[in-house]
């Protein structure tokens, strides 16, 4: 069987239900909606993670956010993550034979590190105004340049909701999709590639050009969920957050108005990112791709776009983890599943894909497979607590003790928390003792490294129990040597 191109298209903090597909009337996303219908569409995925950079780690490697540690934005991978038997994807296709890029928003550190992309064209995070990566290159030359959100006109006045200077043509996301066209039309067809498209929006700030943000009226967005006990509780922590000069804005006050604002620029945005899209898809066709080419859209995350009064992420709210996952593998008819994913089953789809077996202790599921008899259970952890989701039953402990238990099927708005309702309590009991099992599998697997098997790592038995034999560190189960 030929492998097939892979072309893993994603947004930063797009949220499931402003998608057309997803069910959002609201939005203008033809080419994405296009695409689902042609394609398998995951009704429910869930990012682990409600965090750019821990959901980004676990998408490359296949480890959750607790076993690789990463569970804030200022951590990343170890250096050394080799020697302990942890591949990125990109690097594992590399040494197979593909011919690996990565464009726009990967959010690495050092920002501009490779990570197994062969080739990186860069533009990052819209909060990091000061990297001078391609896109700053790009702006200085036609003498522009990056902005912070309080830079931009109507900033603090409208919650977040701002109007950038530039041109359409000239704003991160379509540039993001030049020079992946730019790519597709000059790589050598006779190899297989693989390219991950790293857009910067919709991400705060909510800053469309002006002729983009009036073709969407704040009135007709959609009102946003009511604030509960729970969200209350959380509020207080997200609200000094975003006082951080990162962002700059006190959200302590947000008011209606403001909110139906950030929704329509939130919503421009999405529309300029479905219009790269569909140049992307376009140029797939136009080069004879299109039918070896299995392609993926998702995100690393939603955003609460004023829900409960919040915007952002980091909490386990679906507005916050909910994401958009489409998946068109060629030759495949198109599908609508229910059961319900993750953004880093990425990690082992792409490589069955490739050809390439997938390392011990993976416990993400490739999307090319069927689904499972039973309901799955799909656990997260961030700096802020963690997650449990079974048969669209929600639990969350957070930093703090709160505790949350939602039926996302009979409460999508998160608005009643069963989690001390008697009634729930043998499933809470059942839920929390699952995540226990969990915190305490991925606990041990983050220390793998550490390992010490008493077979003393392939010594002799003569050796082992003699004096000055030297431990093997970090401990890679897939080295030659190892038990």
């Amino acid at each position: 069987m030929k492998r097939p191109n892979i072309l893993f298209m994603m947004p930063d903090q797009l949220r499931a239900d402003f998608v057309g597909c997803y069910g959002a009337e609201f939005a203008r996303t033809p080419r994405l909606d296009e695409l689902a219908k042609s394609a398998t569409m995951f009704e429910r995925c869930l990012s682990p993670n409600p965090i750019c950079v821990p959901a980004r780690a676990s998408m490359m490697t296949g480890q959750s956010s607790l076993e690789s540690g990463i569970l804030v934005n200022d951590r990343w991978l170890r250096p050394d993550r080799r020697s302990c038997g942890i591949d990125t994807w990109p690097e594992l296709l590399s040494e197979a034979g593909y011919a690996t890029y990565g464009v726009g928003k990967m959010h690495f550190t050092p920002w501009d590190a490779s990570e197994g992309f062969q080739t990186r064209i860069i533009a990052e995070d819209k909060r990091h105004i000061d990297l001078k990566d391609d896109y700053h290159e790009h702006l200085t030359a036609i003498g522009e340049q990056k902005r912070h959100g309080r830079d931009m006109a109507g900033y603090h006045d409208n919650g977040g909701a701002c109007i950038s200077p530039l041109s359409p043509k000239d704003y991160v996301d379509a540039w993001c999709a030049d020079q992946a066209i730019d790519l597709l039309k000059t790589h050598d067809p006779t190899q297989p590639f693989a390219m991950m498209i790293g857009f910067p929006s919709p991400h705060c700030p909510y800053d469309p050009p002006a002729e983009i943000a009036a073709l969407f009226d704040p009135q007709e967005m959609p009102a946003s969920f009511p604030a509960t006990h729970a969200s209350e509780t959380l509020r207080p922590w997200l609200v000094q957050n975003m006082k951080a000069p990162w962002a700059d804005i006190d959200y302590s006050e947000f008011s209606t108005e403001q909110i139906a604002k950030v929704r329509a620029h939130y919503v421009a945005l999405i529309y300029m990112l479905d219009r790269a899209v569909g140049r992307i898809l376009d140029t797939l066709v136009e080069t004879g791709v299109d039918d070896d080419t299995l392609i993926v859209f998702s995100s690393d995350h939603g955003d609460f776009v004023g829900d409960f009064g919040l915007v952002c992420k980091n909490f386990f709210m679906d507005g916050a983890v909910r994401v958009p996952m489409i998946l068109r593998v060629p030759g495949r008819a198109a599908a609508r599943r229910t059961d319900t994913v993750t953004l880093s089953d990425v990690y082992p789809t792409f490589l069955a894909a490739a050809g390439i077996t997938l390392r011990e202790g993976v416990t993400f599921r490739n999307l090319m497979t069927p689904p499972p008899a039973t309901p799955r259970a799909i656990c997260g952890a961030t700096h802020r607590g963690f997650m449990i989701e079974r048969d669209r039953m929600k639990l969350a402990r957070y930093v703090g003790g709160l505790v949350t238990l939602y039926d996302m099927r009979a409460d999508p708005q998160e608005q009643i928390s069963l989690a001390e309702n008697s009634a729930h309590f043998d499933l809470r009991q059942e839920l929390e003792a699952r995540l226990t099992d969990w915190q305490v599998g991925e606990s041990l697997a983050a220390h793998n490294d550490k390992r010490t098997p008493p077979s003393g790592l392939g010594l002799s038995e003569e050796d082992r129990f003699s004096r000055g034999w030297q431990r093997v560190y970090p401990h890679n189960p897939n080295a030659s040597g190892n038990p």
